[in-house]
């Protein structure tokens, strides 16, 4: 300070009062300053005797006010710290067994998964087998009654026979409601059967005679009829097939002896199945269906009727007219 109003007192310039002004406050900070470091040094300051004696063991170093409390606040910035850090250690284990229970649900929900999609391709493998052997049957049987309606669609011409019992239906006013029939012709045209439409309302004309004259059941050869019982099923229909086996229920005749030699019986739904009924009446509505599918020659392909059988059928059918013209006259 000296030196700078030396060198002002020697060359004196002109500075303004408010330049001047400024220059005082910041002599007076820097003395000021100045002074407080000073003082905290000379406060801080020890006697050398008593830094010896701290140095050398006989006097317990002693600490002085800023220090002590720069320790506590170091102290209590470690606790701090060490707690902070206990903190996060905790949240860390926390948040690691979390994820090591999330990651065990994730884990045991994609084996349920697994396992369920594992049954669902056992199931559908399971269905699709039985699907496609079910399909596969289903088509078999499909193609099989296509195949017999095909060659059951080539019909044979009717039999002298069976002409005539036609002819006696027609004249007992069996055929009024047949469409395929002009009632116009004087005469029956023979012609108009050769089609499975006509050949069907032949079976349902003789259905409805049998009931109108169930009397002549009675009066019908029982060797003919018998010879036609151990024949056989005409064909697999339910109907067809019950009333054969009521017939050889008439007959007494046991079932696995007709079954077990049937070409049919492998196809049968009812092989060996008794008729269960009690009535042993001899029923001409079935007599009439079993022998008016073998007189029309209406049955599977692979049934060979014999020759015997054929003639029983035609003396039947030739007692059935004669029969029914005695009654009526």
């Amino acid at each position: 300070m000296s030196v700078f109003f030396r060198i002002r007192a020697k060359n004196p310039p002109h500075i303004p009062h408010k330049s001047h002004s400024i220059l005082s406050i910041i002599a007076r900070t820097l003395a000021s300053s100045s002074s407080q470091t000073t003082h905290n040094k000379n406060k801080n300051k020890k006697p050398l005797s008593v830094l010896f004696e701290e140095v050398i063991g006989s006097r317990e170093k002693a600490e002085s006010d800023n220090e002590s409390n720069s320790n506590d606040e170091l102290k209590k910035g470690l606790k701090e710290l060490e707690l902070e850090v206990r903190n996060l250690k905790a949240n860390a284990k926390v948040q690691k067994d979390s994820n090591i229970n999330e990651n065990v649900r994730l884990n045991v929900e994609r084996q349920e998964t697994k396992n369920a999609k594992k049954e669902e391709t056992k199931n559908v493998k399971r269905l699709g087998l039985y699907s496609l052997f079910v399909n596969e049957r289903r088509l078999k049987e499909e193609k099989k009654g296509m195949r017999e309606k095909n060659e059951a669609s080539v019909l044979k011409e009717l039999s002298p026979e069976m002409e005539m019992f036609v002819s006696h239906l027609y004249k007992e006013g069996y055929f009024k409601k047949a469409n395929f029939l002009s009632d116009s012709l004087k005469m029956l045209d023979f012609s108009r059967f050769n089609d499975s439409y006509a050949r069907d309302f032949v079976k349902f004309a003789a259905q409805q005679f049998a009931k109108d004259h169930q009397e002549l059941a009675k009066w019908l050869s029982g060797s003919d009829l018998k010879k036609v019982a151990l024949f056989g099923c005409p064909s697999l229909s339910r109907k067809n097939v019950f009333s054969a086996k009521q017939l050889r229920h008439y007959f007494e005749i046991e079932e696995d002896t007709v079954c077990c030699k049937c070409v049919l019986k492998d196809s049968c739904n009812f092989a060996n199945e008794s008729w269960n009924r009690q009535t042993k009446d001899l029923k001409l509505d079935a007599v009439m269906r079993i022998i008016t599918l073998y007189a029309l020659e209406s049955v599977p392909p692979q049934l060979a009727v014999s020759d015997e059988v054929k003639a029983s059928v035609h003396r039947l059918l030739k007692e059935i007219i004669n029969l029914s013209r005695t009654t009526t006259t």
